[in-house]
């Protein structure tokens, strides 16, 4: 199972999407977020006008970070795009892209997220974890539901019962997007990749499509 990943500060936040739009968010995001540290269903309460705002705003978002990527570590060719990075890490906003009927891995975020559909059709099916996570490489999950998703809509992620899933991108013709804001940094962190019908469990680390994870010093408390 993985570690338990500390990651060093950056020197200053990082954009790699610079609009007014992901400005004024990010901004009215960390307000959120300090204001209701100790109750994170009231930071997603509070912040979810705000992201319905900004996914229904057109061309903020460059069509680079809406395509697939050919050598994704998640497979499929599903692009996992950073756009924005806090400093501390605490926020990151990044677009995952999905070819149509292509699926992610069983997987876990390990944080507090919001999740909207920018472009496209999802299916969504949401998974708990029903076991003490005691044995080594073994989880056992059960479907809690199954969720259409389509453009405009979002869902959330809460450890520790809202936050597996596997996404499959439902369209024909172009790919499914969607923008996610999580309160670590998803892709460099080690987290959860789960086979329900075999029981089993692995770290990895999805890393982004457009920056290379460097390595990370990391705790040895086990994440079970």
């Amino acid at each position: 199972m993985p570690h338990t990943t500390v990651l060093e500060p950056l020197e200053a936040d990082q954009w790699f999407v610079d609009s007014p739009e992901l400005r004024e968010f990010v901004a009215i995001t960390k307000e959120i977020i300090s204001s209701t540290t100790h109750n994170r269903t009231q930071t997603l309460n509070a912040l979810e006008p705000h992201f319905a705002a900004l996914l229904k705003k057109e061309n903020w978002l460059p069509k680079h970070f809406a395509q697939p990527n050919p050598d994704s570590s998640l497979g499929g060719g599903i692009g996992q795009w950073l756009l924005y990075r806090s400093q501390e890490r605490s926020l990151t906003i990044f677009s995952l892209v999905i070819p149509p009927h292509a699926i992610t891995p069983v997987h876990d975020h390990l944080s507090w997220g919001l999740v909207g559909l920018y472009q496209g059709k999802q299916e969504e099916i949401v998974y708990r974890r029903v076991d003490s996570g005691e044995l080594e490489g073994r989880a056992q999950l059960e479907i809690v539901g199954v969720y259409q998703v389509k453009t405009g809509d979002i869902y959330r992620l809460l450890p520790p019962d809202e936050d597996i899933h596997s996404v499959e991108a439902t369209t024909v013709f172009a790919p499914a997007v969607s923008i996610h804001v999580m309160g670590n940094d998803t892709g460099s962190i080690w987290r959860h990749q789960y086979n329900p019908e075999q029981g089993s469990v692995r770290s990895f680390r999805s890393g982004y499509s457009n920056i290379s994870v460097k390595e990370q010093k990391e705790s040895h408390a086990k994440i079970r």
